[in-house]
């Protein structure tokens, strides 16, 4: 393997290869340890003293199951937790490359446009399954909360946490492990389905959810290699999930891990990859990319570096639920 920069535009999962460094081998590994050391820190440093917090005022302490819709305490610990993988993976990629930008896009950014144009039809359409849909099969299992200054705070957090939770994962367990990888390897699949295993254990759903975890995970990593960042991926979990998590405060144990029914199964896979098979029709046009084409690009800021001809850059419970699950 070469031991100096690749000076062509390259994938996202190979964009530290564009970076211009004389040594490789050893930027992966400072990367992980790096970003492992920030997230363990910076847990203890928020999570440690909400606990005991809790300890010294019931108020505030958390549930026993750490998974109550209408306590803070434990839609802060259990969002707030991944959410801080985003500044731990950032963190890392600067300590191992030098850019923490590449985590982010191709273009050594967060592409909000794209972001933004894609949600137009993201958002209504999970609005419409997971919100407008669940409110219409669960009706006979609402039960309306107390409107209570913990209850309100509760909910609050869950949907200012929710994206970010989503957005924590996908750091975590795409751009992490693929630029990692592609450091070393040009395979993109191997960056995409090694972190799925893991994916799947940090979720508590029986085997038809865990392929729908599995799948999710696919999709996601196949959507940062196509769009050449972490943009899209993040706006499918994160519109899931707060969907999700906005309407679990009317429907005891909605959003509880346990087994799956067919019907959940259909309704999580439904719009997931209807969306993404969509989307990567649009991105192709839009980029003028072949099918099977990915973005392509320098790793950093237009304003940095030279244009590139490579297109336009731009806790686990026993209950049964048939309902579409967080990821």
């Amino acid at each position: 393997m070469s031991e100096h920069a690749e000076h062509h535009p390259q994938p996202y999962h190979r964009l530290a290869r564009a970076l211009p460094h004389r040594s490789w081998w050893w930027r992966p590994l400072v990367t992980l340890v790096v970003a492992a050391f920030v997230f363990v820190v910076m847990n203890l440093q928020v999570m440690v003293p909400l606990l005991i917090l809790g300890e010294l005022w019931p108020p505030a302490a958390t549930s026993s199951s750490l998974a109550d819709p209408l306590n803070p305490a434990d839609q802060f610990l259990g969002l707030g937790m991944l959410a801080l993988l985003i500044p731990a993976v950032l963190v890392g990629t600067l300590a191992g490359y030098g850019r923490a930008g590449i985590a982010l896009s191709v273009t050594g950014r967060f592409r909000w446009g794209l972001l933004g144009r894609a949600a137009l039809v993201v958002v209504p359409v999970y609005v419409l399954v997971n919100l407008v849909l669940n409110l219409v099969l669960e009706r006979e299992a609402i039960v309306p909360p107390p409107l209570e200054a913990g209850v309100v705070v509760a909910w609050l957090l869950a949907l200012v946490l929710a994206p970010l939770q989503s957005a924590g994962e996908e750091f975590a367990f795409r751009a992490l492990p693929m630029q990692v990888l592609g450091t070393w390897l040009r395979w993109p699949l191997i960056g995409i389905l090694v972190p799925v295993p893991l994916f799947v254990l940090g979720h508590g759903y029986n085997w038809l959810g865990q392929i729908d975890i599995a799948v999710f995970a696919i999709v996601m990593g196949l959507l940062a290699w196509k769009t050449g960042g972490l943009e899209i991926p993040i706006l499918l979990h994160a519109a899931n999930n707060t969907t999700l998590f906005a309407i679990a405060p009317l429907i005891p144990g909605f959003t509880e891990q346990g087994e799956v029914t067919m019907l959940g199964f259909v309704l999580a896979m439904s719009p997931m990859l209807l969306l993404s098979a969509g989307i990567w029709w649009w991105y192709s046009r839009r980029a003028g990319l072949g099918v099977w084409e990915p973005q392509r690009g320098p790793g950093q800021t237009l304003s940095s570096t030279r244009p590139s001809s490579s297109g336009a850059v731009c806790a686990p419970s026993a209950a049964i639920t048939s309902r579409p699950r967080s990821v």
